[in-house]
């Protein structure tokens, strides 16, 4: 594969994302996330996303340097400002999906 076949590639699947009307969910699954609960607050968004029938994409990235922060949770809801949440646990990532994507 070229590189030009690459770009193409990545430039459709950013268009695609870019024009969803599902909202996108960024979840730091680093080290430093994993260790502040990173992985309790993403099976609670799952399941609470689950439970209001809400189709999305939880995303896992990696550490952006905001260790302190951790969990870091970003929402894009199409139509709406980008929103990064900090120290999320179960019970705020449940409540992040009632308040914000309901």
């Amino acid at each position: 594969m070229t590189f030009e076949e690459i770009r193409k590639r990545a430039v459709s699947a950013w268009q695609e994302l870019q024009s969803s009307d599902k909202p996108r969910i960024l979840v730091g699954r680093a080290t430093c996330g994993r260790a502040a609960g990173a992985d309790a607050a993403v099976d609670a968004l799952k399941e609470e996303l689950a439970r209001h029938n809400i189709e999305t994409t939880i995303t896992e990235v990696g550490c952006i340097g905001l260790c302190y922060c951790e969990p870091l949770v970003d929402i894009i809801k199409p139509g709406r400002p980008r929103i990064w949440y900090h120290d999320v646990t179960p019970e705020i990532a449940r409540q992040l999906v009632v308040d914000y994507l309901v």
